[in-house]
């Protein structure tokens, strides 16, 4: 028998909150509580994008996104335009809309391991900016998705706190559609903790609610989570009806596929539990089918391609912040220029010289520290933007790793599979479909840099690319340190950028690898007795030079450089620890 599933599903608090919030939208703006056709949403855009109204945009991608949400097409996603809207409302300003969108986002996290770690963070930014600036009608619906990530991690000492806030503030709402929501996620708690029958009272509230006010997924939900209450009280035949009547309500629903593939699962379960073999295959294969559908549907695609949205967002508002600084910076220099302008006036008017020269003097040196500040920050958002154009095609290397191997091998297996594939193949290609997702995990954190460190993962790294020739030697010398995930990751990839050049491009007998560890900072080697190359003739462009510079900037190293025909190259990077 199956374990209670995780019951409220992503897409479903998605559309439990999004929808209902009660935002007030700007009158001359499109009203994202309306439906707008695509055609009349793509005029808006490009209406806002030639008046260059920010605003507008905010709107339009968010009225886009409900009408992504509605169009009930597996292919279309409202991700990216969620996103743009968030992005636009914080350009502006509009910190109500923005954490709105932003707790929205957030729910789509919660059942998503990879980004998992991202939805509590949103949607608990969101509540507080809610309840700081007392905003009840906003604060209930991501306060109940609080709750229920509370309640999926078994993590119940909030749970009661939690939903007791949220029917508090329904009273002062007197939103029939969050009474809904709130025994919903009643009735997923006392399923956890086993008291079954009032389990079962909140289900039959919650799907009265969703009956009276027409809104199916509600409705759906309550009969599902009902059936896991009966499944655990033994009531089998109430279990099979209650399911069925979830199945036919979101039957032609292809947005909630999730729960679609939980009902299938469960029904799949009665039958094999009954010992209908035929009809609990049969299921099994939709079951299987629908997962397939979930993991080729856009709104998965644009989840994995957003895994790392957190990080690539703290980014930019950095960039943006000193792009900000270097404006104020200039001005400060135009200010400075036009008062050192006034007192060689004032020098030739007073005949003061002396006392002039010294504060033009003193003018000059605040303009070359404001330029070498304003060159600095330059180089800051130069190196940001290359991280971050770097982390775009670590992701779409990732997207096309998951297509061409992962994806294509589980293609194989489903087609095969209808042919009659024996168990013992069928086991050999799922094992290989494994081994090509621990490799792509490991290409994107080196499970040995986690677990052993820097030193062991470096040490791993170079045992793995040794041959006959070149012979590969691995050194270190010095207490070994942790320096932080991001550090070591760092310093990983840069040994691993530099240690591939060699092999590929140095011709050579023998490569040293080697890090000392001092009281102050880190020093990595990596030298070679090849052919070694022009050091003024690598390209501007070349992404792998670019990619390892910034990452030195990043951490704040130096490099040294050397290369020649007859000793062949020696590169070393100094980075502090501090």
């Amino acid at each position: 028998m199956n374990k209670p599933s995780k019951l409220l599903l992503p897409f479903v608090f998605f559309i439990g909150f999004f929808w209902q919030s009660n935002v007030v939208a700007q009158d001359q703006y499109p009203d994202w509580t309306l439906l707008f056709t695509k055609v009349q949403l793509d005029s808006l855009l490009q209406k806002y994008e030639t008046e260059k109204d920010t605003l507008g945009l905010a709107y339009t991608y968010w009225s886009y996104a409900k009408y992504e949400e509605h169009s009930n097409i597996p292919d279309i996603s409202p991700m990216a335009t969620l996103h743009k809207s968030m992005e636009f409302f914080l350009a502006v300003g509009d910190s109500v809309n923005y954490y709105n969108i932003r707790g929205a986002i957030g729910s789509y996290y919660m059942d998503r391991v990879y980004i998992k770690k991202f939805a509590k963070e949103y949607i608990e930014s969101s509540v507080n900016y809610f309840r700081i600036n007392d905003w009840p009608s906003l604060e209930i619906g991501h306060l109940v998705n609080l709750a229920n990530i509370d309640i999926h991690e078994n993590k119940f000492e909030n749970v009661i706190e939690r939903l007791e806030r949220a029917e508090m503030l329904d009273k002062e709402v007197e939103g029939e559609a969050f009474t809904g929501r709130i025994h919903s996620a009643y009735a997923d708690y006392y399923t956890r903790i086993r008291d079954f029958e009032k389990s079962l009272e909140h289900a039959e509230k919650s799907r009265v609610i969703g009956e009276k006010l027409k809104i199916g997924w509600l409705e759906a939900l309550a009969y599902y989570l009902k059936a896991a209450s009966y499944r655990e009280l033994g009531f089998q035949e109430k279990r099979i009806e209650a399911l069925l009547k979830s199945l036919e309500i979101i039957e032609t629903n292809e947005i909630l596929y999730q729960l679609k593939k939980e009902i299938y699962d469960n029904i799949r379960d009665y039958y094999f539990y009954k010992k209908d073999y035929e009809n609990a295959y049969k299921y099994a294969n939709i079951t299987l089918r629908t997962v397939e559908k979930i993991y080729t549907s856009k709104i998965e695609s644009d989840l994995r391609s957003f895994s790392d949205y957190n990080l690539i967002e703290k980014q930019r508002i950095t960039v943006a912040k000193l792009a900000l600084e270097k404006k104020l910076a200039e001005n400060e220099i135009d200010k400075l220029e036009t008062r050192q302008q006034m007192y060689v006036g004032v020098l030739f008017l007073t005949l003061l010289i002396l006392v002039l020269l010294v504060i033009a003097f003193v003018n000059k040196r605040a303009i070359n520290q404001l330029e070498i500040n304003h060159a600095n920050k330059n180089n800051q958002i130069n190196t940001l933007n290359a991280l971050i154009e770097g982390q775009e095609k670590e992701r779409e290397r990732i997207a096309q790793e998951l297509h061409d191997g992962l994806g294509t091998m589980l293609s194989r297996i489903k087609i095969l599979m209808g042919k009659g594939l024996t168990q013992e193949n069928t086991v050999q290609m799922l094992d290989d479909a494994c081994s090509e997702l621990r490799n792509i995990s490991s290409n994107m954190q080196p499970s040995n840099l986690t677990n052993f460190g820097l030193v062991k993962a470096l040490q791993d790294f170079v045992l793995k690319q040794n041959s006959n020739e070149p012979s590969i030697i691995f050194q270190h010398f010095g207490e070994a340190r942790d320096l932080g995930k991001n550090k070591n990751l760092m310093i990983y990839r840069i040994t691993q950028e530099l240690l591939t050049n060699s092999l590929k491009h140095a011709d050579a007998k023998e490569i040293l690898v080697q890090i000392i560890f001092s009281d102050e900072t880190v020093n990595l080697t990596v030298e070679d007795d090849g052919i070694g190359f022009d050091e003024t003739k690598i390209k501007e462009g070349s992404s792998g030079w670019n990619n390892i510079r910034s990452r030195i900037d990043y951490l704040k190293g130096m490099l040294n450089l050397h290369s020649d025909r007859e000793t062949g190259t020696s590169i070393t990077i100094s980075i502090p620890l501090a």
